[in-house]
């Protein structure tokens, strides 16, 4: 690309498809704007915002009047060429054509996006510019060196102690390092110490590599009164939320400018969240719920679990039916208090800022469904990124997921997404750590599963054969009950496999200490 090529593009023309066209109108007069080309960028801002590239515009659409390229892009022409440029990917042959290919697609979604975001704003002025604001700084985060990560090995220390046991030298260790998995896992009874040595351990990963946190809090332990307590509330730019008091400010349906196919594993992904917490759906019932999700996400309105549960009750009369557990969980998750979800942010916006999330006000049933309802998004999320980059043999991370009473979502009511996560999302920048009571959570796993645990803290607890024999991957050896036992763990004593180091004793934590 060169001057000419730049020449071009400022005489060449751009039109908006008819639907962006509408939209572009009467945005303008909500907004007040007197230039279409004022319109235009906030629509193409919009959807630059969103990780994942937009569909090309079918094939014999209808467009609008036409937006010169010196109006469209201004004195910003340079910085504009720049954002599409990378974004597509564009190459040195790129013809004018290419680029204006880019920039009607992103230009129809951001239309799209803009109107839905007008809708989930209840036409409000002041919610909508909130919602504009919050988008920026999600995006400016992942433009600078938070969002990103911070390159270089993050180093940690096992707990406030991090001493072998019992000759005491002092012990650290680096989870992003070359043929290093980041995820952790730790385990130990109640009172063992091991949310407290786990929050520890989060708090350092937070801040060296600069990356928001999701914290998933059952018992809420994190958040009081709406309020972070304990070493989240030392790190900046950390929310608390209690759902139930406040609901979750998340859009996990797909983008309305997704593909066919997108829609249609998104709406099965939710359904058989759903149905994984209902007892003993029938085959009818299945196919019900996942028809009517499918419906609501392709048709492009009434997203939400409102809609969705209406949709889902008028199916049911519509077939002869009564009201069943389905009906029933889906009227809870939107009426339980202030509401379990809120669609304010999409997913990565809310996933760009970081999180301690309380459960400790809902019931069981719809604790577990908001849990996996949250790591379908997470492992939409990082499945949208490109491959983390590894600087100097440690590999970038993007984001830390901590999972208090993981025993939930591994044996009692199995996440396929929180697997996957743990399987395939390494090369993407995700880190895992999973809070759980004993080896026996991990009970069905593959080694495959269990030697992506790069890093393992046990504390003494309950064992099983089975349990144990899960862990021999990442442990590389046969595990004895005794090395989890509290004769040969003392309190503030751990079993550990660190990575780069044998299997071992540490103290994490001192049971004389202030």
């Amino acid at each position: 690309m060169n001057l000419s090529f730049r020449e071009s593009v400022w005489k060449a023309q751009f039109k908006p498809t008819a639907q962006a066209a509408e939209i572009e109108e009467e945005l303008m007069r909500r907004l007040g704007l007197s230039k279409r080309y004022e319109a235009a960028q906030l629509m193409l801002g919009r959807s630059l915002v969103e990780r994942t590239s937009p569909a090309p515009t079918a094939s014999g659409a209808k467009f609008g009047k036409p937006i010169p390229g010196e109006n469209l892009f201004g004195d910003q022409l340079d910085a504009w060429l720049a954002i599409f440029i990378i974004d597509a990917g564009l190459g040195v042959d790129a013809t004018v054509e290419n680029l204006r290919s880019v920039v009607e697609a992103h230009w129809e979604r951001g239309a799209t996006l803009l109107s839905n975001d007008w809708e989930h704003s209840n036409a409000d002025l002041i919610l909508f510019a909130r919602r504009m604001a919050e988008l920026i700084p999600a995006r400016a985060r992942f433009a600078g060196a938070a969002s990103t990560g911070r390159p270089g090995a993050i180093e940690l220390r096992v707990g406030s102690v991090s001493q072998t046991f019992p000759d005491e030298q002092p012990v650290s260790f680096v989870i992003n390092g070359p043929g290093t998995s980041p995820h952790i896992a730790l385990m130990g009874r109640s009172g063992s110490g091991k949310t407290t040595t786990g929050t520890q351990i989060a708090a350092q990963i937070v801040g060296q590599a600069a990356i928001p946190i999701l914290f998933i809090d059952p018992k809420g332990e994190f958040v009081d009164d709406g309020k972070l307590v304990g070493p989240f509330a030392k790190l900046p730019g950390v929310r608390g939320l209690e759902v139930g008091v406040q609901p979750i400010p998340l859009d996990f349906s797909p983008s309305r400018s997704a593909g066919k196919v997108e829609m249609q594993s998104s709406a099965r992904q939710l359904a058989e969240s759903v149905l994984k917490c209902c007892r003993t759906p029938g085959d009818l019932q299945r196919a019900r719920i996942v028809r009517v999700i499918e419906s609501a996400f392709e048709l492009g309105r009434g997203r939400d679990l409102a809609s969705i549960a209406n949709d889902y009750e008028s199916a049911l009369h519509g077939d002869g039916k009564d009201p069943d557990s389905i009906l029933a969980l889906l009227r809870n998750l939107t009426d339980f208090g202030a509401g379990c979800f809120q669609p304010d942010n999409g997913i990565d916006a809310f996933f760009g800022q970081s999180w301690v999330i309380s459960l400790k006000k809902l019931p069981d049933d719809l604790r577990k469904l908001v849990v996996l309802i949250l790591l379908d998004a997470v492992k939409t999320y990082f499945r949208s990124l490109k491959e983390s980059p590894v600087e100097g043999g440690f590999r970038v991370l993007k984001g830390l997921i901590v999972i208090d009473e993981a025993r939930r979502f591994l044996r009692e009511t199995r996440s396929e997404s929180l697997v996957e996560i743990v399987r395939e999302m390494r090369s993407k920048g995700a880190c895992v750590m999973l809070l759980s009571q004993d080896p026996s959570d991990f009970e069905g796993e593959q080694d495959d599963f269990t030697t992506q645990l790069g890093t393992v803290i046990g504390f003494s607890c309950n064992q099983s054969r089975s349990g144990l024999r899960a862990l021999r991957g990442v442990f590389g050896r046969a595990l004895q009950e005794r090395e989890f036992s509290d004769a040969y763990l003392p309190p503030g004593v751990a079993f550990c496999k660190l990575p780069g180091r044998a299997p071992e004793r540490i103290t994490c934590w001192s049971p004389n200490a202030p």
